[in-house]
């Protein structure tokens, strides 16, 4: 379909996943001189699909789970659980053919076996790395081969160690929320925790004695409220990528991030389609977002309630409500979901999050969004173990019920 087209429209979600997913479709367009338009959206609804008009378009981390929006000649290319068997559209998803798309396989990985039919791509294989990445996946399954097919032509270095920036220690405590203690944001705090094991500077620098001291003294502060797969996923695999302008994986999953919720989806299309003149500013837009993630979180920390089998918290900065919960799930409080909460454009919206151990024993987050949304007047979904939903102001309590009673059914009846 795709290489037949002179013209493609590309429409795409405003998360890492779906940024790379738009990067690699767009760079595989240009290289076949198919010209194109991207828009990064931060969800699909009827008013955006009525601004379409009859040019082939490609729907990337998207779509699945609403095909009757979807204009009946469009392809999808998406990882997201579908909703219905969908004959209408030609659709790419990892679940259609018995791959998991919650663990093995991403939007960007599909985008990018497609990418492979239209040409030599493999050189886009890093950016599928990162959509991975993004959506906290492993390198399992599907992911596992895009990996081993990148190493095996040199796109990306596998290193092993720590997983932290290698930049100066203070800097990475004070503007970093992985990992995020009760030490983060606080350069006094921070001080204190460093001279007390007498380092300082970059992390790079450190002697192996220093960086065997500061790790021991890392995990054993972790493990005061983290989980046990946090922690272990601090340490292993780290992704440098040769042909990108920004070689850190985990930097270019931050960056995509923060462009994507802050509005700077330009930005961040730039990066994947290698414009070395957006690195100064992608980095200054991640630095800018990490501070107001950490600020977001003093100020809800202490107002986090808990229900039977969820805990809750509103917010009033709708940009990071998904980092919000990312963080409060991994750093905080593991053993149950966590629903960040916010109001905007006559809405509230509503990010969920889980773990692998909950996942486990039954939960399904995706379910339990579109379930109790619908049962209040709203809309919900995603993955299993992240999910959101969007609902009419004032039914939040019901809401809360609804989806502590779904999550409290699916773990067998069991609370804390």
């Amino acid at each position: 379909m795709l290489a037949k087209q002179d013209y493609v429209r590309v429409i795409s979600h405003n998360d890492a996943d779906g940024i790379t997913s738009a990067g690699i479709i767009c760079n595989a367009l240009y290289r076949r001189d198919i010209k194109f338009h991207v828009s990064i959206i931060s969800h699909l609804d009827e008013a955006f699909v009525r601004t379409l008009d009859n040019t082939a378009t490609v729907f990337c981390d998207m779509g699945s789970g609403q095909p009757d929006l979807i204009p009946h000649d469009a392809m999808i290319i998406d990882h997201h659980m579908p909703t219905k068997t969908d004959t209408e559209h030609l659709q790419l998803n990892p679940h259609i053919v018995g791959i998991d798309g919650s663990f093995e396989l991403s939007a960007s990985g599909a985008t990018y076996a497609v990418a492979k039919c239209l040409g030599d791509n493999i050189d886009l294989s890093g950016l599928a790395i990162v959509g991975a990445l993004g959506d906290c996946q492993t390198m399992i399954g599907a992911n596992k081969d895009i990996l081993d097919e990148a190493l095996q032509h040199d796109i990306v270095t596998i290193t092993h160690g720590l997983k932290l920036d290698d930049g100066d220690l203070a800097e990475l405590f004070m503007y970093s929320t992985d990992p995020y203690m009760d030490i983060t944001g606080d350069a006094d705090k921070i001080q204190r925790f460093l001279n007390e094991l007498g380092i300082g500077g970059k992390l790079g620098n450190l002697s192996p004695e220093e960086l065997q001291r500061f790790i021991s003294a890392l995990m054993l502060k972790l493990m005061k409220k983290a989980s046990v797969d946090t922690i272990e996923s601090l340490i292993g695999e780290s992704y440098k990528l040769n042909y990108e302008v920004l070689p850190d994986a985990s930097l270019f999953v931050r960056v995509t991030n923060a462009a994507g919720k802050l509005g700077k989806t330009g930005l961040a299309v730039a990066l994947c389609l290698r414009d070395a003149g957006a690195k100064d500013q992608a980095h200054q837009l991640c630095l800018d977002y990490q501070k107001q993630i950490i600020s977001e979180m003093k100020k809800i920390e202490p107002d986090i309630k808990e229900g039977i089998n969820v805990r809750y918290v509103n917010s009033s900065d709708k940009d990071v409500i998904g980092a919000l919960a990312s963080t409060i799930i991994r750093y905080l409080a593991p053993d149950k979901p966590i629903l960040v909460m916010t109001e905007d454009k006559g809405k509230v919206k509503i990010s969920a999050r889980g773990t692998r151990k909950l996942l486990q024993r039954g939960l399904d987050l995706s379910v339990v969004m579109s379930e109790a949304a619908k049962k209040v007047g709203g809309s919900g979904g995603g993955h299993d173990i992240a999910s959101g939903a969007a609902i009419p102001i004032g039914v939040e309590s019901k809401f809360i019920e609804e989806v502590d009673a779904r999550i409290t059914e699916q773990l067998g009846g069991e609370g804390r």
